[in-house]
């Protein structure tokens, strides 16, 4: 009991530190991104930042969503030890309360984590799809229990907002000339920054994919220059998926920053489509059905199954 009065003060304080945040600071509201909040310090993902604790904390979280609206969300983290090491073999659960009311936090639901893993294993997270039905301030209890037996737990609060800011389901996607092969004469090294280039993904711009009549998978990631460690692994996915359905489908691939393949000689600007799209954080997927119509996306990590999941609801097996 003294256990769960103590966090419900830390909630209170947390709560206060997030809606007394003025409105020009990273990651706060008025900025379209989510933030993650313990004892009033905040964490955007896109700055690959733990929410930062205090010496009794016992496991640090990374909250992988740039945002987190009213309606269907994948609430996903990533979880090191005090250490620093990451922890991927862990049961983990959520247990989310209703910070409305700062005074009295409500208990409002609890859920069992699912672990993602990239293909080489070497990046895990814990998520689970999630139904907000207001906008606000919440907060999640997060315990993983280890092999051992050990339970690392930690408690944060982050803010949900009532519309997103990029390019959401539901929404009609944008006819956009992104940068084909055919535009460069072939060199690939002028519009991605992949190693292993899938020459596929820049067969077709989206301005074309969304005119052929076939559902489109659509990936914004810079592998090379990624601020996450999920856009190589993304990449691979993708390309994976990709050469199960051949020309079952269009799939394009979009840098997220101009000017290769020395972006930072431009200081780093996004890619056109990134405005076109909302974006301002890196790696997003967008799954789009023959109608141009997006209806799925996800942002981080996701996995081979997810997008597969995801296809057959354009109807394609």
């Amino acid at each position: 009991m003294a256990k769960r009065m103590r966090w419900l003060v830390m909630l209170l304080i947390v709560t206060l530190a997030v809606g007394c945040g003025g409105g020009d600071e990273e990651g706060t509201e008025s900025s379209g991104q989510a933030t993650a909040t313990t004892m009033g310090q905040s964490h955007d993902h896109s700055s690959g930042s733990p929410v930062e604790s205090d010496d009794s904390v016992e496991m640090h979280v990374y909250l992988v969503a740039s945002e987190l609206v009213v309606g269907e969300n994948r609430f996903a983290v990533g979880l090191q030890t005090p250490d620093n090491a990451i922890i991927d073999e862990a049961d983990v659960t959520f247990t989310y309360y209703d910070l409305s009311d700062p005074a009295t936090p409500a208990l409002e639901s609890n859920a069992t984590a699912q672990p993602l893993a990239s293909l080489d294993g070497l990046t895990v997270i814990y998520a689970h799809q999630r139904t907000f039905d207001r906008a606000g301030h919440w907060g999640v209890q997060i315990d993983a229990t280890q092999p051992d037996g050990t339970v690392l737990s930690r408690n944060i609060a982050f803010d949900v907002l009532e519309d997103s800011p990029s390019l959401a389901i539901g929404e009609t996607a944008p006819s956009i000339d992104s940068p084909t092969s055919a535009d460069v004469d072939g060199d690939l090294t002028r519009i991605t920054s992949a190693s292993e280039p899938n020459p596929a993904f820049y067969d077709v711009s989206i301005a074309d994919a969304l005119a052929n009549e076939k559902p489109t998978v659509v990936l914004f990631a810079t592998p090379a220059f990624c601020q996450t460690r999920f856009c190589g692994p993304d990449y691979e996915i993708v390309s994976s998926v990709q050469q199960r359905y051949g020309d079952q489908l269009n799939f394009v691939h979009v840098e997220v920053y101009s000017g290769l393949p020395n972006p930072e000689a431009n200081g780093f600007q996004f890619a056109q489509p990134m405005h076109d799209f909302g974006l301002t954080t890196e790696p997003w997927l967008y799954v789009i059905d023959a109608d141009g119509t997006v209806t799925w996306r996800v942002e981080g990590l996701f996995t081979v199954d997810e997008v597969i999941e995801s296809i057959a609801m354009v109807g394609v097996e």
